[in-house]
């Protein structure tokens, strides 16, 4: 079904979402998988013993930093281990990145009597993946808080039906995929750093691809667009656990035509490669990567439906007039959700007649890194341009509960209709000039409830939404008969293997 079919359908349900911490301790939880072969890790933070002293109701930080959401996690739960000295009464209180908070039960604790508090994800509908901070709200006291522990899932993997050995290069991954047949199945990238010479495609429909996250490197080494992982026309993929990169930033990734690029510049070979292509697939899962330094893209999603990319983390995959984390070319039904994107020069771009679904997105910039990437001095105007994109003649674009933000400059608008209609809301855009602006063809985009936070041009004017479109647009004004498109999406759940028997 469309996108835009699917909303004219009532009664969705309303959901909405929220470690580059430093950890004294990572510890499974738990040796015993559940049915849906997921396993509990527990972060235990790197966390100063507190005494808090009697108040009459007081909230204080435990544990608050922007590091908490930098890598996607499905969170599900916090815990604090707590001793009151008197009389107590207290809950814990978790923050996302688009500043909502969520209370936990309150408990009334003993005096001298070491307790365990809890705040369940699940009050805010499902996992959170842009958990920023967490909180203590007490009345009464002392009490003491002794310790901090964040629990989130982590799949067990099924067993590989090839692994992949041999060189560390692109032949020993294409040959397991070839070795798998015509009716798929799954396949192990072991942790180390494969040197990629030669695209790989994968073969068949119903596959598998996970590696050792981090661990299992795949390394680009070519300048033009082209993927490093190819599937097209392919149903019922996933790609996980994998670690997607290319050549290093400090490589020329700006124009080298005479006309754009600085004298010295010019005839350079600039970076335009992509780290996966999904093209004319339907059912595709990829999620869990980390993808980094690509001049196109982190993910190309070119035609098909039905396809999802969710808890990756997207950075530095840059270049002037390109640098997109996620492309969107001709998709229907393409979601992007629970995602980390940093300094890329659009988050999300779409062309060619594409719609899509952006929510739960961490989307952030610094202008800072520029004095670390030895590019020309167009790379500031690149970097500051807008996160969440949409050329002109694109269909339906719904982005809803996205944190889009830039740090010591202003961005060039948060998200930029070019001429579709679109649904944004629920958002929160920091220090983008506008931080919703529609222009061109731009018809029947509706925007409620976003949040602006320092949304100033220099000269201090407000420039929270702007539009000099032809169409209708509607700032502030909810969609009549609104409903929800449901979250998660159906590949965003445990348990989804292509190629494993069922």
């Amino acid at each position: 079904m469309d996108i835009v079919a699917q909303r004219q359908f009532p009664n969705h349900r309303h959901l909405f979402c929220g470690l580059g911490v430093v950890m004294a301790l990572v510890a499974r939880l738990g040796a015993v998988e559940s049915p849906q072969s997921v396993i509990s890790t527990s972060a235990i933070i790197d966390f100063k013993v507190q005494r808090l002293p009697v108040v009459e109701e007081k909230t204080v930080d435990l544990c608050l930093s922007d590091e908490l959401e930098r890598i996607p996690r499905n969170w599900v739960r916090v815990l604090a281990t707590v001793r009151a000295e008197g009389e107590t009464v207290a809950g814990l209180v978790f923050m996302d990145a688009l500043r909502r908070e969520y209370r936990g039960k309150l408990d009334t604790l003993q005096a001298g009597k070491e307790a365990e508090i809890i705040v369940e994800m699940a009050q805010a509908g499902h996992p959170v993946s842009l958990l920023r901070g967490v909180r203590l709200y007490y009345k009464g006291g002392p009490i003491q808080v002794a310790s901090l522990r964040l629990l989130h899932t982590e799949e067990t993997p099924p067993k590989p039906d090839v692994t992949v050995q041999g060189a560390f290069d692109d032949s020993s991954i294409q040959k397991a995929l070839d070795a798998l047949g015509p009716r798929g199945g799954v396949v192990y990238v072991p942790a180390g750093n494969y040197v990629i010479r030669n695209q790989i495609k994968i073969p068949a429909d119903n596959v598998t691809l996970y590696g050792d996250g981090p661990k299992t490197i795949i390394q680009g080494t070519w300048f033009e667009t082209k993927a490093l992982i190819l599937a097209e026309k392919r149903q019922n993929l996933r790609l996980t656990r994998l670690h997607l990169r290319s050549l290093p930033i400090t490589y020329f990734r700006g124009y080298n035509r005479g006309k754009y690029a600085l004298p010295g510049d010019v005839g350079k070979p600039s970076v335009h490669g992509t780290g996966i292509e999904l093209r004319h697939c339907q059912r595709s899962r990829v999620d869990h990567c980390e993808i980094e330094l690509f001049g196109h893209a982190g993910v190309w999603c070119y035609g098909g439906s039905g396809n999802l990319v969710d808890h990756c983390f997207f950075h530095e995959n840059f270049c002037y007039g390109e640098g997109y984390g996620v492309c969107a070319s001709a998709t229907k039904e393409f979601f992007i959700e629970d995602n980390n994107f940093e300094n890329h020069r659009h988050g999300i771009a779409a062309g060619d007649g594409a719609s899509y679904t952006a929510r739960f997105n961490r989307m952030v910039k610094d202008a800072a890194v520029l004095a670390n990437w030895n590019q020309n001095t167009d790379a500031f105007n690149h970097l500051r341009a807008h996160e969440i994109d949409a050329h002109a003649g694109c269909k339906w674009i719904f982005a809803h509960d996205n944190y889009v933000a830039i740090r010591n400059a202003l961005m060039g608008g948060g998200a930029f209709m070019r001429g579709n209609p679109a649904w944004l809301y629920r958002n929160v855009f920091e220090n983008c000039v506008p931080g919703i602006f529609c222009t061109g063809k731009s018809d029947d985009v509706w925007t409620w409830d976003n949040r602006f936070i320092e949304c100033k041009n220099p000269k201090g004017e407000l420039r929270e939404e702007y539009s000099n479109a032809t169409g209708a647009i509607h700032f502030h004004q909810k969609l009549p008969q609104f409903c929800e498109i449901p979250y998660p999406h159906e590949l965003n759940r445990s348990n989804w293997w292509p190629g494993r028997p069922s």
